[in-house]
């Protein structure tokens, strides 16, 4: 978390600039031209924003170039030739423009016509021969002026008073870019933050200094660090899109954050993990739900857990039997090969909620007769009702992760029971809906006792020593 005060009031006073959420960042698709002083993208303004990137931060080349673009919000990366065609390639895979430091006649002819790569040099060398080994597009020239009209000016900067001494000459002139930029470790001050703010004021493309960590950091850290900082420019959260916290983690069924429970029916709110169009599980080969849809796994220790739904910010997923209470699971999402942060949930036996309607908060319930519980239809007094939920916990009977249950009702192993506007209700039967997955069903005899008119009364569900949290209504008369 931020510690230092000014950087924090900066970031706060800026958050009207960067919408609290920041839009996504379009990909670069080129071929990129310079038209005066903006550069181009198939006749678009555009301007870079991205990462130095090292030998030390590309381990995993996939994860850090997927982290980059789309937890980080990053469109662009600058680095060496010398990290060779591969390093390149995975970025380009990942949507990222690729600016190349250092690049030799090699680099020319192999990149040069590639419309999402940008050659980068300095005075020693010439651009004409660039353009005879192949070079079509702008390139980045870390010196003087020269004249080609398709060249970007670059320059690496020191953050501080006199940040863009070294790009004035250019400014309000031709296309610029701050090469090199910042201090990858340690803790930065509000000059670091008023340098992205100077580069969104005058149109400067840039690219932060190398920071290979990906992970938020610990309580150790004191102060807020340029990869809080770049992140929180570039998504409006110091971590950035994707960040998984255990408080946006609930019951399918409703109700604030939740622990994990056994069999219970999960729904993980995220931002840009799962897939931009909503996909819904069919059962496969084998009557089991899949443990991926469209590229996108939860993982809890690492095993995929079987999902019902996933869109780019909500997840709903089985959590297995197999959990046993009082552990702690390592709870991660992969969307598309990018990786989340991992966090610790704690498992536990039960943590009741009943399904509801939202914008009434009115249980989904079916009357004795068959009818949907409404204000029209209320429940009569002494008659059943049927209500649905989950994280009632283990069962007895067969029971198979990711699988719909059998036609025998699998029974709930913890007792429940259930109060009807304050007072004690029967609780029948409790057990999983054949047909479905996680799906808990309470057969509930209402309390025979009758009010003076239709109402709604609150209902609340208790499982061993837990109870439902959510706020729910059945109509009863």
């Amino acid at each position: 978390m931020f510690r230092s005060i000014k950087s924090v009031g900066l970031l706060l006073l800026a958050a009207p600039l960067i919408e609290a959420h920041a839009p996504i960042l379009l990909p670069v698709m080129g071929p990129l031209t310079v038209q005066g002083t903006r550069l181009l993208d198939r006749g678009t303004s555009i301007t870079l924003r991205g990462m130095n990137v090292t030998a030390e931060g590309l381990r995993q080349p996939k994860e850090t170039f997927g982290i980059l673009r789309v937890r980080w919000n990053l469109n662009a990366v600058r680095m060496s030739s010398s990290l060779g065609p591969e390093a390149v390639q995975a970025a380009l895979d990942s949507q990222l423009a690729v600016v190349l430091a250092g690049s030799r006649e090699a680099d020319w002819r192999q990149w040069g016509a590639h419309p999402r790569v940008l050659l980068e040099v300095d005075d020693s060398v010439a651009i004409p021969a660039m353009r005879s080994a192949g070079a079509r597009h702008p390139i980045i020239r870390l010196g003087t002026v020269v004249n080609d009209p398709q060249v970007i000016y670059g320059a690496r900067l020191t953050v501080g008073d006199t940040l863009l001494e070294p790009l004035r000459p250019q400014l309000g002139r031709v296309p610029v870019l701050a090469a090199e930029w910042g201090t990858p470790t340690g803790c930065v001050n509000e000059s670091t933050f008023l340098a992205l703010l100077e580069f969104e004021n005058q149109g400067i493309s840039w690219m932060a200094a190398a920071v290979p960590d990906y992970e938020p950091p610990g309580d150790a850290i004191a102060c807020a660090d340029l990869r809080q900082t770049v992140i929180q420019w570039t998504t409006g959260d110091p971590y950035g899109f994707g960040f998984l916290r255990a408080d946006a983690i609930a019951n399918a069924a409703g109700g604030p954050a939740a622990p994990l429970v056994p069999g219970a029916l999960m729904t993980m709110f995220v931002e840009q993990l799962g897939p931009e169009r909503p996909a819904v599980a069919r059962l496969g080969e084998g009557g089991q739900l899949p443990r991926e849809l469209e590229g996108t796994r939860v993982l809890l220790d690492d095993v995929p857990a079987p999902l019902l739904y996933a869109d780019a910010y909500q997840l709903t997923f089985q959590a297995p039997y197999e959990l046993q209470p009082g552990a702690m699971v390592t709870v991660q999402v992969v969307g598309s090969t990018v990786p989340s942060n991992r966090i610790r949930m704690p498992v536990a036996e039960a943590s009741p909620e009943l399904f509801q309607d939202f914008a009434t908060r009115h249980v989904v319930a079916i009357n004795q007769d068959g009818s949907r519980n409404s204000n029209g239809a209320p429940a009569a007094p002494g008659s059943i009702v049927l209500l649905f939920g989950a994280g009632a916990g283990d069962v007895m009977g067969p029971k198979e992760t990711g699988v719909p249950a059998g036609p025998v009702h699998p029974v709930a192993l913890l007792p429940s029971q259930v109060a009807i506007g304050g007072v004690p209700a029967e609780v029948l039967f409790v057990g999983e809906v054949p047909g479905f997955v996680g799906l808990t069903q309470l057969n509930v005899r209402l309390p025979n006792r009758a009010v003076q008119a239709p109402r709604a009364e609150t209902v609340v569900w208790t499982v061993g020593t837990r109870s439902s949290r959510s706020p729910v209504t059945l109509w009863v008369r």
